[in-house]
């Protein structure tokens, strides 16, 4: 049952990801995003697959779960490429909002 529910997490994590990359991609504005949280979300991908290894090398099996660590940051550093690309693209002082050539001044 516990696989089961932390299977779950990941995968709703992973649709929570996916909706972020689109609107990013559709807008072309990365507005909201901070590559330091993203990079943070990372890690913690990162000490998942570390957890699910480490517990693997002691019980003798690795845990499926593995895979959905691995593949949420992998899509995490995907968002992480596509926040630091539009981030660039941005004009300075503006934050857009109305996607890629319109922007609105925000005080």
């Amino acid at each position: 049952m516990q696989t089961i529910l932390e299977g779950s997490m990941l995968i709703f994590f992973s649709v929570g990801w996916y909706m972020s990359i689109a609107k990013m991609l559709v807008t072309g504005v990365a507005a909201g995003k901070s590559k330091w949280f993203v990079s943070l979300i990372s890690a913690g991908y990162a000490a998942g697959v570390c957890a699910k290894l480490i517990e693997g090398r002691e019980t003798g099996t690795i845990d499926p779960i593995v895979w959905l660590y691995a593949w949420n940051m992998a899509v995490c550093l995907f968002d992480l490429v596509l926040v630091i690309h539009y981030s660039r693209r941005a004009k300075p002082g503006m934050r857009g909002v109305m996607g890629p050539t319109r922007y609105v001044t925000v005080p």
